[in-house]
C-alpha cells in the first residue's frame, strides 16, 4: 500500500512507543483494496470523481459504510480527496480500474487466496520445509484461481517485457525461441515484434495457457516442462519466474535440458528476482525476503542470488553468465548466458 510514516511516526514505531500494529492493519487494507475494487469503487471514480454519497448511489452501497471505505482508501493512498469529492491517484488508476492495461483487478483473487488460505499454512511449511499443496497442481485443480494468477503475472509482465525483450541477446540468424512456463507469452510477443524472422514455442500448463497472447508466429504447447520432451534446435530460451518455483534438483535438471535443447551459441535468459541485488532500502529487502517466504509456503521455492544462478548455469553448460536489470522492468532482473558455439569434446 502506498502508505509512508512521517518522522513522528517512525520515531514511535522505532522507540516502541506504540505497539506494532501495522502489520495487522496492512491485513485490513488488503481486504479493503480487494472489496473496493469488486464493487467498481475505482472504476467509477475513473469515470467521475464523486462525494460518497454519489458514489453510494451510484454502485447501490450504504452510505455510511461506503463513507468509512472511501476514507480508509484515502489513508492508504489509493483515493485523493478535494472539495467533497473523491479521485483516484496514479496508483490506483494504473493498477486497480479495469480499462487499465496494466490492471490488476483480475489478479485480486490470487492475492486474497495466497494471504488468506495458503499463507495460513505458514508454519506446517517452515517446520517441513515444503508446501502443503503443491502450487502449480493447485492452480491445475482450480481454474479459477489459476486465471487470477495468470491475470495478475500478465498485468506485470505487460509492463516488464518491452524491456526485457529488448536485452535478450537473439543469436544473428535465429529463428526460433522456447518460452519455458511463460503462460502469457507476452515476453515472446515483444520478441517476435523486435525479430520478424523469429518464431516461438510457449510451453506450459494447460490452465496457463488459457489466457496467453495470440500471434501468428507464436506457438502454444500444453505441457510439463519438468517432464514432457522439450525438443531441440532453439536459437533462445526464456525462464521467466520459473526457477523461484522449484527445488535445487529441479532447478538443475531443468538448465541441463535446456541447454541441450538449445542450438551451439544459443542464449539463455532467467528472468527473477535475485537475493543478492543491491536493493535501495530495508522496505526493498524486506519486501524480498517476504516474497522468498512467499515461494517457500506456497511452492517449496527460493529466492536464488545472481552469484548462485550463475554457478548453476555453468554447472549445466553454460557460459559467461551475465547480470542484467532492464529499466521499467524492477521486480524481474535477468540472467544472461549462452552454450558454447561449437560442441564440447570431452575425453575418455
Amino acid at each position: 500500500m502506498p502508505l509512508f510514516f512521517n518522522a513522528l511516526e517512525a520515531g514511535a514505531h522505532r522507540l516502541s512507543i506504540v505497539p506494532p500494529m501495522f502489520d495487522y492493519f496492512g491485513a485490513l487494507g488488503l481486504h479493503a483494496l480487494v472489496a473496493a475494487a469488486r464493487m467498481g469503487v475505482f472504476d467509477a471514480l475513473g469515470e467521475r470523481p464523486s462525494t460518497g454519497g454519489e458514489l453510494a448511489a451510484t454502485l447501490n452501497l450504504d452510505p455510511h459504510a461506503s463513507g468509512v471505505l472511501l476514507r480508509s482508501l484515502a489513508g492508504l493512498g489509493y483515493l485523493r480527496v478535494r472539495g467533497g469529492r473523491y479521485r483516484l491517484t496514479r496508483t490506483a488508476r494504473l493498477w486497480f480500474t479495469t480499462d487499465s492495461p496494466t490492471s490488476l483487478v483480475a489478479g485480486l483473487e490470487f492475492w486474497e487466496r495466497t494471504a488468506c488460505v495458503i499463507w495460513p499454512r505458514m508454519e506446517k511449511a517452515v517446520r517441513d520445509g515444503s508446501p502443503v499443496t503443491p502450487f502449480y497442481a493447485l492452480l491445475e485443480s482450480d481454474p479459477e484461481l489459476s486465471r487470477s494468477f495468470q491475470a495478475w503475472t500478465g498485468a506485470l509482465a505487460r509492463r516488464q517485457a518491452p524491456a526485457a525483450a529488448r536485452v535478450v541477446p537473439v543469436p544473428r540468424g535465429a529463428g526460433r525461441v522456447l518460452d519455458v512456463g511463460g503462460g502469457h507469452g507476452l515476453v515472446s510477443v515483444e520478441l517476435l515484434r523486435l525479430h520478424p524472422g523469429l518464431r516461438a514455442t510457449v510451453i506450459d500448463l494447460p490452465g496457463a495457457l488459457e489466457a496467453a497472447a495470440e500471434h501468428p508466429r507464436l506457438t502454444l504447447r500444453a505441457g510439463s516442462f519438468l517432464d514432457d520432451d522439450l525438443g531441440d534446435g532453439y536459437d533462445a530460451v526464456l525462464l521467466f519466474n520459473v526457477l523461484h518455483g522449484l527445488d535445487d534438483q529441479e532447478a538443475a535438471t531443468l538448465l541441463r535440458r535446456l541447454a541441450a535443447a538449445l542450438n551451439p551459441g544459443g542464449a539463455i535468459v532467467v528472468g527473477d528476482q535475485f537475493a543478492d541485488s543491491l536493493m535501495p532500502g530495508r522496505a526493498s529487502r524486506t519486501l524480498l525476503r517476504l516474497l522468498d517466504l512467499n515461494y517457500l509456503v506456497a511452492a517449496g521455492g527460493r529466492v536464488r542470488g545472481f552469484r548462485e544462478v550463475a554457478h548453476m548455469l555453468r554447472a549445466a553448460g553454460f557460459r559467461r553468465p551475465r547480470h542484467r536489470r532492464p529499466l521499467r522492468s524492477v521486480a524481474t532482473e535477468l540472467a544472461v548466458a549462452r552454450t558454447p558455439s561449437r560442441p564440447v569434446l570431452r575425453r575418455g
